[in-house]
């Protein structure tokens, strides 16, 4: 079996490289063949997993907050706040940023850990199963003659959407790969080519920061007004060359899985 990777650039990633494992989830049986001179090269299907794709996983992260109240200098009864009878006592918000306060460092009394929901990204990925056979006589036996290898050259896709779908999403992908599948051996060879996809670019990206942060933390959320389900139908068409000959021809299969606004334990 014989496992490649691609990270499309259909919601922003790119590259290509070997992949570890086949996909679970979804699976939608179903594609075409192509009958080459010595093989017969043919779609198996495709897993999606996760077969429902949300487009943000939220979770409650805590994160270093300013407390703007807290009593920074001159509080001389050190009960954390600037009393009415302490004219000298000066707030967080009071004094410049940095200012050492009288319990610490400005960071040490200043802040303090909150709860807050973070979206991030999710990823799935579409595992494409092929095999190619050796190519029969009229009576059954396998042809007289060595049968070919089978370059995946790469694919172009199309997407249908529903009604209520996120605006501006892509109606179509190209994608150029190369792919080897060997001769059948024993009976038949078997490949999977996997495209993993992200769901950032079409995420609305809110920036989390304040004087108590080093860095500014993202985080994402699903795009305004979309609260529902979002059903996306893709057609990929292979094109594969049997590389003994030459020829190309094309291996369709369809796809489809869902999108929704989100998962986790919180909302952004």
């Amino acid at each position: 079996m014989k496992k490649w990777v691609i990270y499309s650039s259909l919601f922003g990633m790119a590259g290509f490289g070997f992949f570890g494992c086949g996909g679970s989830g979804l699976s939608d049986a179903g594609g075409s063949l192509a009958e080459f001179n010595t093989v017969i090269f043919s779609s198996t299907g495709a897993d999606v997993n996760p077969g429902i794709v949300p487009i943000v996983n939220a979770q409650t992260q805590q994160i270093p907050d300013f407390n703007p109240l807290k009593a920074c200098v001159g509080d001389t009864n050190n009960n954390g706040r600037c009393d009415s009878d302490e004219d000298g006592c000066r707030t967080c918000a009071d004094v410049p940023v940095g200012t050492p306060c009288d319990g610490g460092d400005f960071r040490t009394v200043c802040c303090a850990q909150v709860d807050r929901c973070v979206g991030t990204p999710t990823e799935w990925t579409i595992t494409f199963n092929f095999k190619s056979t050796p190519l029969f006589d009229a009576s059954g036996k396998p042809l007289p003659r060595p049968t070919s290898p089978v370059i995946i050259q790469g694919y172009t896709a199309v997407f249908n959407y529903s009604a209520g779908c996120p605006s501006l999403l892509p109606t179509s992908e190209t994608k150029t790969v190369s792919a080897f599948v060997p001769a059948p051996s024993g009976g038949e060879s078997t490949a999977q080519v996997s495209i993993k996809y992200s769901t950032q670019p079409f995420a609305t990206s809110v920036n989390i920061s304040n004087v108590c942060m080093t860095t500014t933390m993202i985080s994402f959320r699903p795009p305004p007004g979309f609260s529902g389900v979002c059903n996306v139908n893709a057609v990929y068409n292979w094109t594969v060359m049997e590389q003994y000959t030459g020829k190309v021809k094309t291996v369709s299969v369809p796809v489809s899985f869902q999108i929704v606004p989100g998962a986790g334990t919180c909302v952004p």
